[in-house]
């Protein structure tokens, strides 16, 4: 069920529709497909999420994914992102999810 290409569409239609300056966690895209949790949500990304803004699906603490802080920051910079930490620290760096969670339906 996980790998299959009715589950891989979901994840990525629901990661198309988070708008610009926004995220939302693995685990509220796992909730909202009904199906895998953050992990399979995360493996999905990995091989299928090139084309999908995959910088705005973050970890459930709203940290950065590490083999791609460097790109991921520079779409927050660029998308207005709020972000906590210290800017000058990547390694500090988190998305402000209190200010930038995004939900279906909601703000």
């Amino acid at each position: 069920m996980i790998d299959s290409e009715e589950y891989v569409e979901q994840v990525l239609q629901l990661v198309e529709a988070i708008p610009p300056g926004r995220v939302t966690t693995y685990g509220v895209i796992a909730e909202l497909v009904g199906s895998g949790g953050p992990r399979q949500v995360g493996r999905v990304l990995a091989l299928h999420g090139g084309p999908v803004p995959w910088w705005r699906v973050v970890r459930a603490d709203g940290s950065l994914p590490e083999s791609h802080q460097g790109e991921a920051i520079a779409r927050y910079r660029e998308e207005s992102t709020p972000m906590r930490g210290n800017l000058t620290d990547a390694s500090t760096l988190a998305v402000d999810l209190s200010a930038a969670l995004w939900t279906p339906g909601g703000a």
